[in-house]
C-alpha cells in the first residue's frame, strides 16, 4: 500500500518532503523521555493518509502553500494524539502490529505522551495564521472526544442500530477526513464557497468508505491493520458487519447472537457474518461512498491532482489492509 500511496503522491513529491521535514521538527524536545516517545511513534508511524489528503485537496482547489504544510502536520498530530490515548482507553498493547505507547511506556507517561502530540497540533495550527484552521483543529479534537464517549457511553438499545453506529463513525473516522479535505481548500491559494462545501463532503465520503473497510478487515484472517482480528468483538464493540446481521435476524436469533457477541465468540460471530450477508452487505455500503466520493471529486476540473484523488479513493476502497 505504501508504494501506492508513493504513486498517489508524485504530483506534490516536493511538498511531502516539506510536509515530513515540518513534522519532525515540529516534535523536537529538550525532554529526553519525551524523544524517546516521539522516536517510538516516528518509527512505528502508518501510512500518514491524512496529511497526504490535505496536500492534494490544496492543490485541486488552487497551489499549495506554507499554511498547507503547518496544516497538514496539525492533522497528523492530532490523528495520533487521538490514537495514543485510544489505545490507553482500550488497553491495547498493539499499534499496527508493533508494540503500542501504552506497552512500551506504561498509562501514564503514554497519555502524557498523547498530550504532547495534541499540543503541539495546537502550536501547527496557530503558524497558519489561519484562524479558521484553529477554529478546525479544535473542532475536530472535541469531535473526536465526542465520538469516543457517544460509543462508550451509548444504551445498549442504541448502540445495536445502525443509525447510531453512523453516528459514531461520523464522529470518530468521517469528520477527521472531512477535515482534513477542508484544511487543504481554505489554505490553498483560492478556493471558491462551492469548492470548499464539495472538499467537505469529499472528506466524508472517504471518512466513511475507510472506517467500513476497517470493519470488514476485523472480521477477516489475513486482513491485518494493526491490530488483532476480533478485536472489535473483544472490546465490545458491534460494527456494521454484525449489526446489520442482529437487526434483521428474528428475535430468537438476536438473543443468540447478543449472547455470543457478551461472551466474545469471535469464531462463531465471524461465521455468521460471512452466512448473513453481514461482510456482503457492508461491502455495499463501500461502494456506495466510494462512488458518492467520486461524485464530489468529480466536480473539480482534470488534473493530475484530481487523478491521484481519485486513485487515493480507490485504494481507500479497494485496500487490503
Amino acid at each position: 500500500m505504501k508504494q501506492a500511496l508513493q504513486q498517489i503522491s508524485q504530483p506534490i513529491s516536493a511538498d511531502i518532503v516539506r510536509f515530513k521535514d515540518a513534522y519532525r521538527m515540529a516534535l523536537q524536545s529538550d525532554n529526553p523521555l519525551l524523544m524517546q516517545m516521539v522516536k517510538h511513534v516516528i518509527n512505528s508511524s502508518g501510512k500518514q493518509m491524512r496529511p497526504l489528503l490535505v496536500l492534494l485537496c490544496a492543490q485541486l482547489c488552487g497551489k499549495i502553500t506554507e499554511a498547507s504544510i503547518h496544516a497538514a502536520v496539525s492533522i497528523e498530530l492530532l490523528h495520533v494524539a487521538s490514537l495514543i490515548h485510544d489505545d490507553v482507553i482500550d488497553e491495547s498493547d498493539e499499534r499496527r502490529g508493533q508494540p503500542s505507547l501504552l506497552a512500551k511506556f506504561q498509562s501514564k507517561t503514554a497519555v502524557l505522551g498523547g498530550d504532547y502530540f495534541l499540543s503541539t497540533a495546537l502550536s501547527e495550527a496557530v503558524k497558519t495564521r489561519n484562524i479558521e484552521v484553529v477554529d478546525a483543529i479544535a473542532s475536530m479534537g472535541k469531535i473526536l472526544v465526542d465520538g469516543e464517549l457517544l460509543q462508550l457511553s451509548g444504551s445498549k438499545n442504541a448502540i445495536y442500530q445502525e443509525n447510531y453506529y453512523f453516528d459514531v463513525i461520523k464522529a470518530k473516522t468521517a469528520s477527521l477526513f472531512c477535515t482534513c479535505t477542508k484544511l487543504g481548500a481554505i489554505t490553498a491559494t483560492q478556493y471558491t464557497a462551492s469548492q470548499l462545501e464539495n472538499a467537505k463532503k469529499l472528506g466524508e465520503a472517504i471518512g466513511i468508505c475507510f472506517q467500513l473497510k476497517d470493519d470488514i478487515f476485523d472480521y477477516q484472517e489475513g486482513g491485518h491493520i494493526g491490530k488483532p482480528v476480533g478485536n472489535d468483538i473483544q472490546e465490545g464493540k458491534m460494527t456494521l458487519p454484525l449489526l446489520h446481521v442482529y437487526e434483521t435476524a428474528n428475535e430468537t436469533d438476536k438473543a443468540t447472537i447478543l449472547v455470543a457477541f457478551q461472551n466474545k465468540e469471535v469464531q462463531k460471530i465471524q461465521q455468521w457474518v460471512y452466512e448473513k450477508g453481514g461482510m456482503a452487505y457492508t461491502q455495499q455500503k463501500i461502494e456506495h461512498y466510494k462512488e458518492e466520493a467520486l461524485r464530489y471529486l468529480y466536480t473539480f476540473a482534470a488534473s493530475d491532482t484530481r487523478n491521484a484523488i481519485e486513485q487515493f479513493i480507490l485504494l481507500v476502497a479497494n485496500r487490503k489492509k
